[in-house]
């Protein structure tokens, strides 16, 4: 059902980040109970994005007061776009930082990683400790190396939590798994009319394995964003866009 198939949303817009819903999880991990983490993922800031939805859109990120916030890629379509959305960046200020992998569409953009690293640490087949919280990204696939067997040590973390542009299984080899994957690539559908949207016709039938939504991936519980903007056409139908918070709880 999740890969072919999904529930659709009454929902329809031509307005990159108008919509935008939050979609709240529950994390058990006694250790680390009342960390909160924000996720959203595919911004895919374009001409078409204005100033007032981007701010508005990192306004809505800032104000859930998360510990630490999460990206999951394809910041932008043109440098020009990321130029703007980064200008908005400083409106995130968590405590613990400011984390994000890659997306297909980022390794596209010239000077993408000099752009952003003065506002988020891009995680490239690399993790890193949180106050007992082990955050991972991994490389994206289509144009990167990505080496999930190298992302997480084998330490004392209370729990990992991997960013992973693409939503499917890794082989994790001797490296450490995740217990929790946050992932996008889909937005959803994009497209979803009575359940059905491109991924019913094998669009793109190895870059996922689950459309929206949560899920389990090779044994790891995966969170599958429909992301924020939209790509190839100016059109969501059935697909809010969505930012996500993880409480992390007893």
């Amino acid at each position: 059902m999740g890969r072919f198939f999904t529930a659709p949303r009454r929902f329809f817009s031509t307005t990159p980040g108008e919509g935008v819903e939050t979609v709240e999880h529950a994390f058990s991990c006694p250790a680390l109970a009342g960390m909160k983490l924000a996720f959203f993922s595919d911004i895919h800031a374009s001409p078409r994005f204005s100033d007032a939805a981007m701010e508005a859109l990192l306004a809505r990120v800032a104000a859930m007061q998360a510990d630490a916030v999460c990206i999951g890629g394809d910041f932008a379509e043109d440098e020009g776009s990321l130029a703007r959305l980064l200008r908005f960046f400083p409106l995130l200020s968590p405590p613990l930082g400011v984390y994000a992998c890659l997306g297909n569409n980022d390794r596209e953009l010239p000077g993408f990683a000099r752009a952003v690293s003065p506002h988020a640490r891009l995680l490239v087949n690399e993790s890193v400790f949180l106050e007992g919280l082990r955050l991972g990204g991994v490389d994206e696939r289509k144009h990167g190396h990505p080496r999930p067997e190298a992302v997480f040590p084998h330490d004392g973390a209370s729990a990992r939590v991997l960013l992973a542009h693409y939503p499917v299984v890794c082989d994790f080899g001797a490296g450490a798994r995740p217990d929790l994957q946050l992932s996008g690539h889909t937005h959803g559908g994009q497209f979803n009319v009575l359940g059905i949207s491109p991924y019913t016709f094998f669009f793109e039938p190895f870059s996922h394995a689950w459309i929206s939504g949560e899920c389990m991936l090779g044994g790891v519980r995966t969170i599958v964003s429909n992301g924020i903007g939209m790509s190839r056409v100016t059109l969501r139908v059935g697909a809010p866009p969505q930012v996500h918070c993880i409480r992390f709880t007893e």
